[in-house]
């Protein structure tokens, strides 16, 4: 009897040490649009100057996007533009941001999600033929954690065209089917990374757009006309996001051993928009740090000149993208209720005020990063 009770404990440590030794991210790799990435745009919208990096890039103190936040959580260093990369596993190693390339130039860039992904399965593949054994190439698969985050850049020209131009420019699906349409092409996008042994994912959701200063200026019954959120937009976004993590909840049995987490950015940011005061240093919610005209939506960003001396007080950088301050405490809610904090360079700096809440399921990405 004492030897099966020593047998038994026995078992039971190593399978807590088993459990503990389950490897950390080692890498963070980055598939997306303008949300994560300064090389893409939201063109012809005026978001930027096609010789200019776009959105909070421009200016020195909010350089830095959602990914960084994350990346820096985890340890880790931003993870480079693949297009500064010079083609060898080293300078992979760590993670790459494929964000901002694009396959095609057309108004939804759905070519946009099948083109990034042939770049990072390229990458994975040179990793795995550099790993000294098949157990090293595991290991790095094992230890990669993938965010891809699209569907902004998609809903914002939608949503600058109009109900009956977006209609008519995407006759196939209109503007309710986008949203399936998308929602379909990154969960098979999930699929495919997980076909490349890739086993840690994170997909974000899109912001309420009908909150941002170009719709908001553009209003419901045309241009000038706006004076707050715009309903019908963000009900739009809501149905696309709920599709989505329905569409993930569908995938996640057929995926043994992956863990696939959700965020919903619209949750993090309607409580931002909804209870401002609680955020030490964010005074303007409506108004763009660059741009110009009412909402400083009429013109985007297309010069650093343009940008506000305190961006850290604003909610939108420009015409569709969130401050640093803002992608900040969405990344602190994405990795974990008990991360939260205030905005950088707050005034107070206190952040008692600032809300503990996490927007991802069915676990953190601090969970999903170091299991």
């Amino acid at each position: 009897m004492a030897l099966l009770l020593f047998l038994f404990v026995l078992l039971c440590f190593a399978a807590a040490a088993a459990e503990s030794s389950r490897s950390p991210a080692t890498s963070l790799f980055v598939l997306g649009d303008s949300t994560v990435s300064c090389s893409a745009s939201i063109l012809p919208l005026n978001l930027t100057a096609p010789s200019l990096p776009a959105g909070p890039c421009l200016f020195p103190s909010a350089r830095r996007l959602l990914p960084d936040h994350l990346a820096a959580k985890m340890g880790l260093s931003p993870p480079p533009l693949i297009s500064t990369l010079n083609g060898t596993a080293a300078a992979a190693a760590r993670g790459v941001n494929f964000g901002g390339q694009y396959g095609d130039r057309g108004m939804f860039r759905m070519g946009a999600v099948g083109q990034q992904l042939r770049l990072a399965a390229e990458t994975l593949q040179l990793l795995q033929l550099e790993a000294g054994t098949p157990q090293d190439a595991s290991a790095a698969a094992a230890g990669a954690v993938f965010v891809l985050s699209f569907g902004t850049d998609a809903y914002a020209r939608l949503l600058a065209r109009g109900p009956a131009e977006a209609d008519a420019a995407a006759p196939k699906h209109g503007r309710r089917g986008l949203g399936r349409l998308l929602a379909d092409r990154i969960a098979r996008a999930v699929s495919e990374l997980y076909e490349a042994d890739v086993r840690r994912v994170a997909v974000m959701g899109v912001a309420p757009l009908g909150c941002a200063p170009r719709v908001m200026w553009e209003g419901p019954r045309g241009l000038g006309g706006g004076r707050g959120c715009v309903e019908e937009a963000n009900e739009l976004i809501e149905g696309y996001n709920a599709r989505l993590a329905a569409r993930l909840d569908d995938l996640r049995p057929q995926l043994p051993g992956a863990a696939v987490v959700f965020c919903d950015v619209y949750k993090g940011m309607m409580e931002i928009l909804s209870n401002p005061r609680r955020y030490a240093g964010l005074e303007d919610t409506r108004e763009a740090c660059c741009g110009l005209g009412p909402f400083k939506a009429t013109v985007g960003c297309l010069s650093k000149e343009m940008a506000c001396a305190a961006p850290e007080r604003h909610l939108w950088w420009d015409l569709y993208s969130p401050t640093e301050a803002v992608d900040a405490l969405v990344a602190n809610w994405s990795w974990g209720s008990l991360s939260s904090s205030p905005p950088p360079d707050s005034a107070s700096g206190s952040g008692s005020g600032v809300t503990m809440m996490s927007i991802c399921s069915p676990m953190s990405l601090q969970q999903l990063a170091y299991g």
